[in-house]
């Protein structure tokens, strides 16, 4: 049996999920009743996962928040009681966990509100032991994870037909084909985790519930600096850490010398194999080449089959330097012939050796050993059938007996060598990495074929002889039990061949550049032109996986179930940026089918308002109103003083405020909506059950919230009484989601209330289902439901992601739709999707949605017409790498839409392109990049700092008329992105990323 770090001992073994029969035993409970949380915690481990605790214990919430202090697992707390919710809430908040490390919300028992094979151990108080359903807690728990029920200890099992990803290529065969049963048909997003990005090269396998990732030594932005020359181990069903270790400085990693087993993790590397305990890290045991056995220690090559592990070693390589990066933006960098790829010399060059070995592999005792006179490549080196094979470039090939190490075959025809033809140096976003292996096998057939390949060669296994050509040499090869899928190079197309003569049975799409193909059952992915292209097998139709694409060396992963994508390392037109599992959808369950019902009203209390006295120029929504315009019906004081400063938190992120009636309001990223008094007074705070990240609109006397939980939610907003709360998905299932625990369909983009009703959307991915929704501002009650845009393409399979700020134009609801479309809209009235269908297997925007990524698209892009046809101009794309200045534009003959936003999609250079050259009346001088911006009579209010001074943020407002800086008054930090919200009496209040709310108001005796 599988486990995670966690031994089953005498249990009852319930072992279900995933549709098939599983591997199971059961045997009779015979530990005593243990009811305290030290059962789970010997049940889990102490490492970070992920728990469910269902229902208080007889103590209250302070042993279980105190469990939350002391352990380094993720929580969830769910209970059908909203008292003891509430309490959980409030205790946690107090003790600085809620948002970060516990998560609380209310429901049934008997349909718990998270996705399956999520939770390491799951928690069952004893008063709710009988109200369980045991299907639903098996459901959530991953395989090897453990529920304490009572006086009873379930664990989960692992179904039969789940398959690892034990090589860098799956298998020592090298075909990245998985046999994996339960990865199939459609999916849904299990987890986006850390690390969001990585540097170069990247290598995964994935075993026993555990990915184990190899992070390279180029960065080519800042942001993977972090991760260089660095292992993670990371739980494969719910993406959280479990442990990292630092791999060796100038030692290239992109090769197959890293095994990972249930129990163990092989790494070679230049000085040794290292045995490690696959679930800490320790390490067990190393293995060292024999002295004076072959030309070096260095370790080049690895298998693992039936106890054995096979090598390839030998002499000591290009030392490859660790490269750091000051480059800002997302990602991306310049193709080059990095240090060493350029394989010059096999006597340096990577990978290259002349000594096979085999060893046993828990002692290390040497087995057998095999020498060549020519250097072997390692990129063409394979094993299956208990033989291996190896490529002498230029020289010959051999086949050695994986039993006893004795030289079965040794092919030198020169016909042979033509056919294979000499190595191209590869290295560039067309063709891939020279690095990549180019040699698979099957138990009758060696293959040849990859970016260094001028054509693909086939070669007989019994003696090495050729069997057939094919023209195109650059092709991801994938064999299946039907024939060999080549996904080919862009502008081109893929190929299925016949295994006996090399023929073309049909073609494909082909993939963009440089990353693999891989396959899982009844699918080949690869690389799209942004995002990722799924061929399905049975019928070769093409589907589009916009948000991400397959990382650059690993392309797609499949093991346990589930599909893997991992961190990122370049700019491409993407979504989504991290680490991200996907896990097949349960049949089993309608409610998981993204179209299916509709919004659930979740309460209602129909008690009379108290009214809150709204003015004119008040703040009541983000941005200033609906349409998101940047603009206050005020006039600026000519001096501004500090009034008053509260900390609303202290680590995270506050939504921007807004105001009211003489009050403030904000709401943050641990789930609190917030009141202030116009004296900076406390009033009250409300919660919900997960992150906010776009403030509260106010109107009809309530404050109107979007939250991650999936929900929208009204309060009272002179008291902060729950009014309603609505379920905008039908199903809600939360998922790991960087470090937090969030709806699959989060309320993530904000609320817009126009007259009666409530606009919003939920949403994540488009495969997901995108849901939009129309609801009473009364009640709560939905009236209108759009959950299909989703899925625009019934021929491609893509549609809207929701990935921007809801806003109300021209009688439209936007918000940016993903990489397939900049703009999503739906008219008002109905909320029909006004987007056509786009049959296309590629994205064309890239999105960094600040409530994801708040490190990127945290500056503004401002865009106002005046009544002269002037327009003052701000832009700022969407990882913050580029600017324009702030600017006055002379009228323009030109029809432009003056007022809409350029930063939808961050690509307003690309869009400015296209206008007529601008007259600028005046342009800002010291380089301003701003983080709020708000257009005021005469003058435009900002937060932000100077290209040369980012350590010194500053509120500052401008003469729209000359171009020149009024006022300046020095912040503590950065404002939230939009961060700034004005009243009627003038008063300016700021969201600092620090987690102040600052009040400005107009000095005495300046008007």
């Amino acid at each position: 049996m599988r486990s995670l770090g966690v031994g089953v001992g005498s249990l009852l073994v319930c072992l279900v999920t995933f549709g098939l029969p599983s591997r199971s035993v059961a045997v009779q409970d015979d530990i005593s009743v243990l009811r305290s949380f030290q059962r789970l915690r010997e049940s889990v481990g102490e490492q970070p996962g992920v728990a469910v605790l269902l229902g208080l214990p007889d103590e209250g919430a302070e042993p279980l928040v105190r469990l939350v202090e002391t352990s380094p697992w993720l929580v969830y707390f769910h209970s059908d009681q909203a008292s003891e919710v509430q309490q959980v809430r409030q205790l946690a908040d107090q003790r600085g966990c809620l948002g970060r490390r516990l998560f609380a919300d209310t429901g049934t028992y008997n349909n718990l509100p998270l996705t399956a094979n999520v939770a390491d151990g799951l928690w069952v108080a004893d008063g709710v032991a009988e109200r369980a359903v045991e299907s639903e807690l098996l459901r959530v728990l991953r395989p090897g994870g453990r529920a304490v029920i009572g006086d009873r200890l379930l664990a989960k099992g692992w179904p039969v037909g789940v398959d690892d990803w034990s090589h860098p290529y799956h298998r020592p065969d090298n075909n990245p084909q998985s046999e994996d049963q339960h990865a199939r048909g459609e999916f849904l997003t299990q987890f986006v985790m850390e690390p969001k990005f990585s540097p170069m090269p990247k290598q995964t396998v994935i075993a026993g519930g555990r990915m184990f990732m190899a992070m390279g030594h180029i960065a080519h932005r800042t942001n993977q600096n972090l991760m260089l020359n660095t292992l993670l181990a990371i739980n494969a069903f719910n993406g959280c850490q479990l442990w990292q270790r630092p791999l060796p400085e100038g030692f290239m990693i992109h090769r197959n010398t890293m095994i990972a087993t249930d129990q163990r993790l092989y790494l070679g590397d230049d000085q040794a194999c290292y045995l490690l305990d696959a679930a800490t890290g320790r390490e067990l045991q190393r293995i060292v080449v024999p002295e004076g056995l072959s030309d070096g220690p260095v370790w080049k090559w690895m298998g693992l089959a039936d106890g054995v592990l096979y090598a390839l070693v030998g002499n000591s390589e290009v030392k490859v330097a660790t490269v750091r990066s000051d480059r800002r933006g997302l990602g991306h960098w310049s193709w080059g012939m990095w240090e060493g790829h350029d394989y010059r010399d096999p006597r340096t060059a990577f990978g290259h050796g002349r000594t096979l070995l085999a060893m046993d592999a828990d002692t290390g005792e040497l087995l057998w050993h095999h020498r060549e006179e020519a250097f072997l490549d390692a990129r063409a080196i394979c094993m299956s059938h208990g033989r291996i094979y190896a490529y002498a470039p230029d020289a010959y090939f051999i086949c050695v007996d994986a039993g006893t190490g004795e030289l079965l075959w040794r092919n030198e025809d020169p016909e042979v060598l033509a056919a294979i033809g000499p190595n191209q140096a590869a290295q560039q976003y067309t063709t891939g990495y020279a690095t990549t292996c180019y040699v698979k096998c099957t138990e009758s057939l060696l293959l040849l074929a990859g970016p260094q390949r001028n054509q693909t060669v086939a070669l007989s296994t019994e003696d090495g002889s050729l069997r057939w050509l094919h023209p195109e040499g650059n092709l991801q090869l994938v064999l299946r039990p039907d024939a060999i899928y080549g996904a080919g190079p862009q502008r081109t197309h893929g190929v299925k061949l016949d295994y006996g003569s090399g023929g073309v049975i049909s073609t494909f799409p082909a993939r963009r550049a440089c990353t693999r193909a891989t396959g899982s059952v009844d699918s080949i992915f690869f690389r799209a032109t942004g995002g990722t292209v799924r061929i399905k097998t049975a019928d070769l139709l093409a589907e589009h996986i916009a948000p991400m694409r397959p990382a650059c060396q690993d392309g797609v992963l499949i093991a346990g179930g589930h599909l893997y994508w991992g961190p990122w390392m370049c700019g491409c037109e993407l979504s989504l940026y991290g680490n991200i599992g996907l896990r097949p959808l349960d049949e089993s369950r309608s409610e998981d089918e993204s179209t299916a019902g509709s919004p659930l009203r979740l309460y209602f209390d129909a008690a009379e308002r108290r009214p809150l006295h709204a003015s004119v120029g008040d703040w009541p929504t983000y941005r200033g109103d609906n349409a998101r315009s940047d603009q206050a019906a005020i006039e600026l004081a000519d001096r501004y003083v500090q009034a008053w400063s509260v900390p609303v938190l202290d680590g995270d992120l506050m939504t921007p405020p807004v105001t009211a009636g003489g009050y403030v309001f904000v709401a943050d990223r641990i789930g609190r909506v917030h009141a202030y008094a116009g004296d900076g007074d406390h009033v009250w705070t409300a919660y919900t059950g997960g992150p906010i990240y776009y403030p509260p609109s106010v109107a009809h006397d309530a404050l109107y919230v979007g939250s991650a939980d999936g929900s929208v939610y009204a309060f009272e907003a002179l008291t902060g009484r729950l009014l309603w709360r609505t379920q905008v998905a039908s199903q809600l299932e939360r998922i790991p989601l960087f470090g937090q625990l969030v709806s699959r369909h989060p309320v993530s983009g904000g609320v817009v209330v126009e007259g009666d009703r409530v606009y919003t959307a939920a949403g994540l991915t488009h495969y997901d289902g995108t849901w939009v929704v129309a609801l009473s501002a009364q009640t709560g009650e939905p009236l209108m439901v759009n959950s299909h845009s989703g899925r625009l393409s019934d021929q491609v399979a893509s549609g809207i992601s929701l990935q921007g700020e809801l806003a109300v134009r021209q009688g439209q609801l936007q918000f940016a739709g993903g990489g397939v479309y900049e703009l999503a809209t739906y008219d008002l009235a109905s909320l029909q999707c006004l987007n056509p269908p786009k049959h296309q297997l590629h994205s064309e925007f890239r999105t960094a949605f600040y409530p994801w990524y708040p490190e990127y698209n945290r500056f503004v892009s401002y865009s106002h017409q005046r009544p002269d046809g002037s327009t003052v101009c701000f832009d700022a794309n969407y990882d913050g790498s580029y600017f324009s200045d702030l600017g006055l534009q002379a009228p323009s003959p030109a029809k432009q839409n003056a007022d809409s936003h350029k930063d939808l999609a961050g690509e307003f250079l690309r869009r400015r392109g296209q206008l007529p050259p601008i007259q600028l009346v005046w342009q800002e001088s010291e380089k301003y990049r701003f983080t709020a911006l708000v257009g005021c009579e005469r003058q435009l209010l900002g937060s932000g700092f100077t290209e040369a001074a980012e350590q010194d943020p500053q509120l500052l407002a401008f003469d729209t008329e000359l171009g020149e800086p009024k006022w300046k008054i020095a912040l503590q930090s950065p404002t939230v992105k939009a961060g700034l919200a004005v009243d009627h009496r003038r008063w300016i209040f700021a969201a600092l990323e620090s987690g102040q709310l600052v009040a400005f108001r107009p000095a005495p005796g300046h008007p």
